[in-house]
């Protein structure tokens, strides 16, 4: 499981919170979650079981998951 990213992006008054995710090789999902003020926005899930497949790692794992957030 790889660390995830945690970014606040402010518009005007509004700041947005986007957290993305490892879910991990048992789970393995990216996931990207964007809330106001603690409640949830908008979310999307991208699974990443076939670049396991193909034997791919954490490097494009790791890219996959800053290319969504």
């Amino acid at each position: 499981m790889l660390t995830g990213y945690n970014t606040d992006i402010r518009h005007g008054e509004i700041v947005l919170h986007v957290q993305t995710e490892d879910k991990g090789r048992e789970n393995p999902a990216i996931e990207s979650v964007i809330y106001i003020k603690g409640r949830v926005l908008a979310a999307k899930r991208t699974p990443y079981s076939k670049l396991l497949e193909e034997g791919k790692g954490e490097r494009e794992i790791a890219s996959l998951m800053e290319q969504q957030h």
